[in-house]
């Protein structure tokens, strides 16, 4: 399975229950496609939306965002590069939040 990305972006901000009615439309053709829905990134101002996707390819993705309606950006498959890959970067980090949460 591949990592897939999904842009959006949407002219006005996109409220849950709409988000909610145009994924609902999109689980089915993802399910047609084997593919998964795994996360998504939602700006501030609700208008971007970075979707997190799990199939064979980003075709699969692409064409269950069409047959769903769903509008999108771009597709892309995506390598996942994490702090969990880099010790010397997750002490960096901790050390970071225990003197945030000092403060």
């Amino acid at each position: 399975m591949a990592i897939v990305l999904v842009e959006q972006c949407f002219e006005t901000p996109l409220s849950d229950e709409a988000y909610g009615k145009l994924a609902n439309k999109l689980d089915p053709c993802l399910e047609i496609r084997d593919a998964i829905w795994c996360r998504s990134y939602i700006s501030g101002d609700k208008k971007r939306v970075v979707c997190e996707f799990e199939a064979p390819d980003a075709e699969s993705v692409r064409e269950a965002m069409r047959a769903s309606g769903m509008p999108f950006e771009r597709v892309w498959n995506a390598t996942l590069v994490q702090i969990e890959d880099y010790p010397d970067f997750v002490q960096k980090r901790e050390a970071l939040r225990a003197r945030l949460r000092g403060k």
